[in-house]
């Protein structure tokens, strides 16, 4: 219902009388009365006059019932230890696919090797749960595929021409402006689900001193919707997995990013290596060429452009 009074008021600049309203929803004055009351107690900004109802400015949290028909699987909170714990509950009690948790702040987030994610208020932070039908070790794929999304959601709703970083990153002129986590449970040989986390610096203002960042505010002095952001990507993700080609992902990464033809320094916990980056193989994984002229095949760890 809330969802539905709020795509009224969004269709018109002026004011919708309760009477109209109740109208077209079939229910009491009282019961739209008790509905905008609890939209903006939500934070929405509502006016209301003797003429009625009118919507000051379009919502940036991203509320599920901005969703459409996604809305039931949207999981907001304004504060979560990570989206990614909880999303791990979600996706172990057998949530369906595609079910997306996301927070205003997060007081954990994390990021690769256990780092934490800097996750303040404006940024969009959130994780979502995935069901693919493919072999385990064709699912970094996904991680690749994400970030060629988010490029093509920041171009479209904030027109910032961002470029990818393996294995997991997004940025915009050598600065972080997403980065990506996923977690993956297998039984029996089967993937059970694939949770990926997203941090994407919107109205943030990230200062990272040895890995810098960079938020849309930053670069457009523009605010942007956070809700519209999140169902820009979502709509571009389930789309490219509805018709999941792996070969159209690693051509597509290997034209937007930033890492192939330069010398990188991969590390991990317990080892580091350096090379060329020449190409990525089906498995999503990087081809380095070794100072001897062999080459090696990293699969995870943090990439340093030399």
């Amino acid at each position: 219902m809330k969802k539905r009074i709020l795509e009224m008021l969004r269709e018109t600049s002026q004011p919708l009388s309760g009477q109209e309203i109740s109208r077209r929803l079939e229910v009491s004055r009282v019961a739209v009365w008790k509905h905008i009351s609890q939209l903006k107690q939500s934070g929405l900004a509502i006016e209301s006059t003797a003429r009625g109802y009118r919507l000051l400015t379009i919502p940036d949290t991203p509320f599920p019932w901005l969703f459409g028909p996604r809305s039931a699987l949207i999981h907001y909170h304004p504060e979560l230890d990570s989206t990614m714990n909880r999303a791990m509950d979600l996706a172990r009690a057998g949530c369906p696919p595609y079910t997306v948790v996301v927070a205003d702040r997060q007081l954990q987030g994390r990021g690769r090797m256990q780092r934490q994610w800097q996750s303040e208020e404006g940024g969009l932070y959130f994780s979502m749960v995935l069901r693919p039908t493919l072999l385990p070790r064709v699912c970094p794929v996904i991680n690749l595929a994400v970030a060629l999304d988010l490029v093509a959601t920041l171009a479209r709703c904030c027109g910032i021409a961002a470029r990818v970083k393996w294995p997991n990153d997004v940025l915009v002129d050598g600065r972080k402006i997403a980065g990506i986590l996923s977690q993956m449970e297998v039984e029996a040989d089967q993937v059970a689900f694939i949770n990926v986390g997203i941090g994407l610096n919107l109205n943030n203002r990230p200062e990272i001193a040895d890995k810098p960042a960079v938020s849309a505010l930053q670069l457009t002095g523009r605010r942007s919707n956070r809700a519209e952001v999140l169902a820009d990507f979502l709509h571009r993700f389930e789309a490219r997995m509805a018709a999941f080609s792996r070969a159209d992902v690693l051509q597509q990464w290997r034209e937007r990013t930033i890492t192939l033809g330069r010398r990188v320094a991969i590390t991990t916990l317990r080892d580091s290596c350096e090379g060329l980056a020449v190409d990525i193989d089906d498995e999503g994984g990087l081809i380095l060429e070794m100072a001897d002229g062999a080459r090696r095949t990293v699969f995870y760890g943090d990439c340093f452009h030399t």
